[in-house]
């Protein structure tokens, strides 16, 4: 093994910047979509390619050019809003205000996603780091009012809904898992991916699905859905290890909020390794290289951290993890650390050959 310390001035200088994110990838009920203009992110709305959305979520799309109109029917329900205004209308009564009224860029409207999922009925999951979007329909699964469904784990990750007796899903566990598919270990690691998202969402239903169903009953034209979604991407599957990164959004009947994990694990035998096992470097040493390279992304952009967060970056070192990239070693701290919740995990990456 070798020390990453001894390379802390090429660390920081190859430092992944803090808020540049990947390319936007949006599923719908687990299929990915393709755009000929890609999603775009504009004051921290996420804006996507109106007509894909619509079409993938069974609605009809109209184009009304001399008003510069949208308007999607879906079952019974009428969705109307026009470009560069904000109301989005639905049965003719205001639904929603955007924050970012729909445009047209590149000859492709673009409307802001969670507005138009949510007004079909549709569950929004949002992977901050790896800028994934994963939208549930209402009526996509099966399962019934009892929470019955996947009752094992499974390779590919762990679903689960809860109905009311009318029919109406009151919590959705959605997490999906990406597999591995080379090395002696992999059937271990698919294994114990599966565990940890069948104990996950296991927890979680326990935890909420009787609240759920309680308050549904309590208040059914105000409730909104608890879920608990989110995606488990394979960051490396090279050199000998696996590496995966979690990001799950959760409402529990309370505040959303959204979590990070991460596990690496050796191809050859399928055990989980801890940072130690890979770097030689003392916990002294890693703490240093953490305090430098996190406090030069905090002098970059001062505004997009706390006021306090290089105080708070010192209080919580120990909450620093990490997971492989294809090029080396990546370290982050969840949301609301030294950053607000909604500017998503802080990280930086550096070189490394295994």
């Amino acid at each position: 093994m070798k020390k990453v310390l001894l390379g802390l001035l090429a660390a920081l200088l190859f430092c992944v910047p803090a808020f540049a994110h990947p390319p936007i990838t949006v599923y719908v009920d687990g299929e990915k979509l393709s755009f000929d203009q890609a999603p775009i992110i504009q004051d921290d709305r996420t804006l996507v390619p109106m007509r894909k959305i619509f079409e993938a979520l069974d609605a009809e799309v109209f184009w009304d050019e001399p008003s510069q109109s949208v308007t999607a029917v879906h079952g019974t329900d009428v969705i109307l809003f026009r470009i560069g205004e904000a109301g989005l209308y639905k049965n003719g009564q205001l639904s929603y205000t955007m924050a970012v009224p729909a445009q047209i860029i590149n000859d492709r409207t673009l409307v802001p996603l969670r507005a138009v999922a949510e007004s079909l009925g549709a569950e929004v999951g949002w992977d901050g780091i790896n800028y994934v979007i994963d939208i549930t329909s209402v009526g996509n699964t099966s399962q019934s009012s009892s929470g019955n469904g996947q009752d094992t784990p499974q390779k590919g990750g762990y679903s689960k809904t809860v109905k009311a007796p009318d029919g109406t899903v009151v919590l959705n566990v959605d997490l999906r898992c990406d597999e591995v598919t080379a090395g002696a270990g992999a059937a271990a690691i698919n294994g114990a991916m599966a565990n940890e998202t069948y104990g996950q969402g296991q927890a979680f239903l326990q935890a909420y699905g009787e609240k759920a169903l309680e308050e549904y009953e309590k208040n059914p034209d105000d409730f909104r859905t608890y879920y608990y979604m989110g995606t488990y991407a394979l960051t490396r599957a090279a050199d000998g290890y696996a590496s995966f990164l979690a990001s799950v959004s959760t409402y529990d009947g309370e505040q959303d909020t959204v979590t990070y994990f991460s596990h690496t694990y050796a191809l050859s035998s399928g055990k989980e390794c801890a940072l130690s096992d890979l770097v030689s470097d003392s916990r002294e040493d890693l703490e240093y290289l953490w305090q430098m390279s996190f406090a030069a992304l905090i002098q970059t952009d001062p505004d997009a951290f706390y006021s306090t967060a290089e105080s708070r970056l010192e209080k919580n070192l120990d909450k620093v993890d990490f997971y492989l990239t294809e090029t080396g070693i990546a370290f982050y701290l969840s949301p609301g650390i030294i950053a607000p919740p909604e500017t998503g995990a802080v990280s930086f990456e550096i070189t490394y050959q295994f």
